[in-house]
C-alpha cells in the first residue's frame, strides 16, 4: 500500500506539475544580515524585522533600512541544548498600540526545578524590550531534549495559537489532559491566557492533537485555515491542515511504520495534505499572500532543513488541497529554519548563519 501510495504521489504531482506551471517570476536572492541561529522571524507594522537567536537568548531587529541593530532588543536566560532555546516569536495584534511582542523560551532548569518552556511577552519600544511577563509555563518533566514545537501566531480574530512537541514522549500527543503534543488556542485577557470559548474540548486550550513535533505552522488570514508543518519519525514528515478537533496520528501505536495518506486507527484522523518519505526535515513555512509576486499567491513555502531547499506548494482554489510541488531557485542560499513573507512583498528565509531575502524584479 505504502509503495503504491509513493508511486501514485509522483504520479500525480508530476502531472499536475507540468499542468499548473506558470512562467517563473524575475527575482533576486540577496544576504540580509549575518545572525546566529535565527529561529523565528517576525515583521513590525513599519517594517523592521524581529528575529530570536536560538543559543544566545537574543531578541534581535533589522531596521527598515536592512541594518541589523547592534544591541539585542532584549536578552534572555536560556537552555539551548539540541532543539531548545529561544525558540518562537509574534507580535501582539495591537502592536502599534501596546508594543507587545510575544516570544516562546526555554527557562534552564535549577537543583531543584525542571527546566521549562514559557510563553513570553515583553514592551518594545524604539528597539529596546522591557517588563517581560511570563503567560505560560510548560515544565519539562523528562531528560528529553527534543520536539519543543515553540511557536506561535495569531489568527485574525485575535486569538493566540501555540505548537507544542510531544517532548519526545508520543504517547502526550494522544492524551487530552496532558499539554504536549498539541496546537492550542488562547484567548489573551486582562488575566493572561485562557482556552478560546470555542475550542473543541471544553475548558482545554487544546485546539488540535496527534503531533510529534510541529515546528512551525502559518495562518491563513484571508480564511482562516490553519497549517502545520510536522516532522515525523523516519518518514512522515507532513503538511496538515489544522483542523478544530482533529487527531492526527502520532502517537505510541505509530510505530515506525510509513502511513503516507493511508488512515491512521484513532479517533478524528485527518489525513495530511502531503507526506514525505524519507524525511525532509520540515521547519518554517508562511503562506504568500502578496501580490507582488502573482503567480505564487495563495501558495505555501516551507523549508527543508535536510537540503537547504525552499519549495512551494500550490493550493487548489479552496486552499484545501495540495495540487503541485515546485522548487525554487535559491540561487546558491539556503532556506533550513524559518520563512516568513515580509510587507514589500519580499520572501524572508533562514538559515543558522543568516537571514536571506528574495525578491521580486518587475
Amino acid at each position: 500500500m505504502k509503495r503504491l501510495w509513493v508511486l501514485t504521489l509522483v504520479v500525480i504531482l508530476t502531472s499536475l506539475r507540468a499542468a499548473a506551471q506558470i512562467d517563473d517570476p524575475a527575482y533576486i536572492v540577496e544576504k540580509v544580515v549575518t545572525a546566529n541561529y535565527p529561529v523565528a522571524m517576525a515583521f513590525a507594522p513599519d517594517g523592521r524585522l524581529f528575529y530570536t537567536e536560538k543559543a544566545t537568548g537574543n531578541v534581535r531587529v533589522v531596521n527598515a533600512d536592512g541594518r541589523l541593530q547592534p544591541e539585542p532588543v532584549i536578552t534572555f536566560a536560556v537552555d539551548s541544548l539540541v532543539e531548545r532555546g529561544l525558540l518562537g516569536i509574534t507580535l501582539d495584534p495591537l502592536y502599534t498600540e501596546n508594543g507587545l511582542i510575544w516570544i516562546v523560551r526555554t527557562k534552564p532548569g535549577t537543583s531543584a526545578d525542571w527546566p521549562t518552556n514559557e510563553v513570553i511577552r515583553f514592551t518594545e519600544k524604539d528597539g529596546t524590550g522591557s517588563a517581560p511577563e511570563v503567560m505560560l509555563s510548560t515544565p519539562i518533566t523528562t531528560g528529553n531534549l527534543i520536539h519543543n514545537g515553540g511557536n506561535l501566531h495569531f489568527s485574525a480574530d485575535g486569538l493566540l495559537y501555540l505548537s507544542m512537541g510531544d517532548y519526545g514522549e508520543a504517547a502526550n500527543a494522544q492524551d487530552l489532559t496532558m499539554p504536549q503534543g498539541k496546537i492550542h488556542r488562547f484567548q489573551v485577557t486582562t488575566d493572561g491566557l485562557i482556552p478560546a470559548p470555542d475550542n473543541p474540548f471544553p475548558g482545554s486550550s487544546i485546539y488540535a492533537y496527534g503531533l510529534r513535533n510541529p515546528f512551525d505552522f502559518t495562518i491563513d488570514l484571508e480564511t482562516g485555515a490553519v497549517y502545520a508543518a510536522e516532522n515525523g519519525p523516519k518518514c512522515d514528515d507532513e503538511i496538515n491542515r489544522i483542523v478544530a478537533g482533529g487527531n492526527y496520528g502520532w502517537g505510541p501505536a505509530y510505530g515506525d511504520r510509513c502511513y503516507g495518506m493511508e488512515a491512521v486507527n484513532v479517533p478524528d484522523y485527518q489525513m495530511p495534505m502531503i507526506s514525505f518519505n524519507p524525511t525532509i526535515g520540515m521547519s518554517g513555512i508562511a503562506l504568500y499572500d502578496r501580490l507582488e509576486i502573482p503567480q505564487w499567491q495563495g501558495n505555501l513555502l516551507f523549508c527543508n532543513w535536510n537540503e537547504g531547499a525552499l519549495q512551494r506548494a500550490v493550493l487548489d482554489a479552496n486552499r484545501t488541497r495540495i495540487v503541485s510541488l515546485e522548487p525554487i531557485d535559491l540561487q546558491g542560499f539556503f532556506c533550513r529554519i524559518d520563512v516568513v513573507v515580509g510587507p514589500e512583498g519580499g520572501i524572508y528565509f533562514a538559515d543558522p548563519a543568516g537571514i536571506y531575502r528574495l525578491m521580486p524584479q518587475s
